[in-house]
């Protein structure tokens, strides 16, 4: 289950800051780039990196938010806990945060996954950055 945003404020993971919305205008178009890339990947059938990019877009276009109400994270589940905070579905939540294991898994342990993941992942990150 993911914790709450202030959770991660509390603990130094996230830090106020000046709102910066140039910044947060740059992971946008940021997450965009990517997820056409995780796109691609997958047509290549390339899955953990259509995955991995997917992931990374949904939580660079999650950062974005944070940098709108002048925040910064340095941590990945801080940033999808701030989307719960700012009324994104719990089920949107769990399911990014599930992405997150699976790229931990590919990135550090040397895992794969699977075409239905790297899809799932790819429409996921697209119906967050659709949403703004």
């Amino acid at each position: 289950m993911v914790r709450e945003f202030e959770f991660f404020v509390q603990r130094g993971e996230v830090k106020k800051q000046a709102i910066d919305k140039n910044l947060a205008a740059a992971n946008r178009k940021e997450s965009v780039e990517r997820l056409e890339l995780a796109k691609v990947l997958l047509k290549m059938k390339k899955y953990k990196y259509a995955l991995e990019n997917a992931y990374e877009a949904a939580r660079e276009y999650a950062d974005a938010f944070l940098y709108e109400k002048g925040y910064k994270s340095y941590s990945h589940e801080a940033s999808i806990a701030f989307l719960l905070k700012e009324g994104f579905s719990g089920r949107i939540i769990l399911e990014l945060d599930r992405f997150r294991k699976i790229r931990n898994d590919i990135k550090y342990y040397g895992k794969d996954c699977e075409e239905s993941d790297a899809i799932a992942a790819i429409q996921l990150a697209e119906s967050l950055i659709q949403k703004r």
